[in-house]
């Protein structure tokens, strides 16, 4: 079911007038998702795969980015609910056949103002597998652990409740949590009153682990459980969890197994790319659940595949993140072995633009914008979503008066748009910005120079932005833009 457009249902008194989110021109992203999630779970699944290997390269992840307004988040919300299941699949997207393997969707959005930070998302992910029905054993203790020492007095159970996330699984996690404490005890020959203290139990733990007693045998395939509960139990250990829950996953029996799909939106708020440590720390999730697929949404290319970055992330470089690096080869060439897995979210066609007028304010069924006007709207949008919805409420605004909209009035430009464009950019990049505004063309030493910088890196960021037009017969022509077929270009 479509969502209904707050803002233009609270624009007019009419009651026969019908609002929708519209949702067009993304079925080129469900393809490439749904044939990444193919290459996964065959990955995944083939002999020679294991969850302990910190070396293999990451192709577990896929990033789609962009401007803001071009649709990002409502893509990341209809791919959770097309993976959850096929009835909520818009029509339009096709329906594949996975080789195997049942999908478990987790949508997290890191927007600042939803107010998650990384505690909240390594709990969102254990919630949402609390619905497996039976604990995690390892990630249970380390989190138990965790838990009492950061939040000492302070039950989970409430914790979840006061903080909204109890809607999933809140009341699950925590008996499973207590059940996993007192199995460990029990096993361990552990006093009733000493198996309810997690210190006692997870020290005892890992002296039998290090012992390698008989009692603690289905823990003691995972080889980095005892360094994990013994580690100080700060933030910078709960990074590291993950793993945990990566060979929890691979230990279930076949018919149990599930493949999370780790939807991470509005990634650029994890804060800019001089201080990265919410960045690194998400990453070392990515990293440690190679079992699981993450799909990335925000407004910046991804750069963990850039040599540069070595010493901010932990992981970096084109040979560990062979999907997100810069190909350097026009997109048709790309084979198996190189997949594509950074994409630029291009603008709407003409068509999916006019489409999306239809759809996005009806009455007794019939599009309220006429046919005509739909058509000069769209063409003066150049394909943004952004333009169109300021478009509809400027529409909304006028019929108020009575008068009746003329393409007239939308020869106009937005400043939102410009604020919008401008809020993606680091200062950096506003001050290359600023500077190249006064040239009529420029290549990347130039913008350098002129901004009195004395490195490239933001004039390089600048000029891979989609907004940044490009002129090739121009007496300096900017590098050729990066391989985008989704992208219907107005440079």
């Amino acid at each position: 079911m479509a969502g209904r457009d707050l803002r233009a249902l609270f624009s007019t008194n009419d009651p026969h007038l019908d609002t929708a989110e519209a949702f067009t021109n993304r079925e080129a992203q469900w393809d490439l998702v749904a044939a990444a999630l193919t290459d996964h779970l065959q990955h995944i699944s083939a002999p020679g795969f294991d969850v302990t290997d910190f070396e293999a390269p990451r192709t577990n992840v896929m990033v789609f980015h962009g401007v803001g307004g071009i649709g990002k988040s409502t893509l990341s919300r209809k791919l959770e609910a097309a993976l959850t299941g096929a009835e909520h699949r818009p029509p339009q997207w096709g329906a594949p056949v996975w080789p195997g393997g049942r999908f478990l969707p987790i949508r997290i959005d890191l927007a600042r103002s939803a107010g998650n930070d990384f505690e909240r998302v390594v709990l969102t992910i254990r919630l949402a597998l609390a619905e497996l029905g039976h604990p995690l054993p390892a990630f249970d203790l380390a989190l138990r652990r965790y838990w009492e020492h950061q939040h000492p007095g302070e039950p989970l159970e409430e914790y979840l409740r006061r903080g909204g996330l109890a809607a999933r699984a809140g009341k699950a996690l925590p008996q499973q949590m207590q059940s996993v404490l007192a199995d460990v005890a029990q096993a361990l020959l552990l006093p009733g009153t000493v198996g309810s203290v997690v210190g006692e139990v997870t020290g005892s733990l890992v002296r039998a682990l290090r012992e390698r007693r008989q009692s603690v045998r289905a823990l003691a395939g995972c080889t980095r459980l005892a360094d994990l509960l013994q580690a100080e139990p700060d933030i910078d250990a709960l990074s590291y969890y993950p793993h945990l829950l990566a060979w929890e996953l691979a230990q279930l029996p076949p018919p149990e197994r599930v493949v999370p799909v780790i939807l991470l939106d509005t990634f650029e708020d994890t804060g800019d790319r001089t201080h990265r440590d919410l960045e690194r720390l998400l990453q070392r999730v990515v990293w440690l659940m190679p079992n699981a697929f993450f799909v990335i949404t925000g407004r910046s290319r991804l750069q963990w595949a850039d040599e540069g970055l070595q010493g901010q992330l932990d992981w970096t470089g084109r040979s560990t993140w062979p999907g997100l690096a810069d190909q350097g080869i026009p997109q048709p060439r790309l084979t198996a072995a190189r997949p594509q897995r950074q994409v630029l979210i291009g603008d709407f066609s003409p068509e999916d633009c006019t489409d999306y007028l239809a759809r996005q304010l009806t009455r007794t069924g019939q599009p309220l914008i006429d046919e005509d006007l739909r058509a000069v709207i769209a063409a003066r949008s150049h394909g943004l979503p952004l333009y169109l919805d300021l478009a509809v409420l400027r529409f909304l605004e006028i019929r108020r008066t009575g008068r009746r909209p003329q393409p007239a009035d939308f020869d106009v430009d937005f400043p939102a748009l410009i604020a919008r464009t401008l809020s993606d950019l680091t200062p950096e990049e506003r001050h290359v910005l600023r500077s190249v505004a006064l040239l009529d063309s420029f290549d990347l030493p130039l913008a350098t120079r002129a901004a009195g910088m004395t490195h490239e890196a933001p004039a390089l960021r600048l000029i891979e932005r989609p907004f940044v037009q490009q002129n090739d017969f121009g007496l300096w022509p900017l590098p050729p833009p990066r391989p985008d077929p989704l992208h219907h270009p107005h440079r």
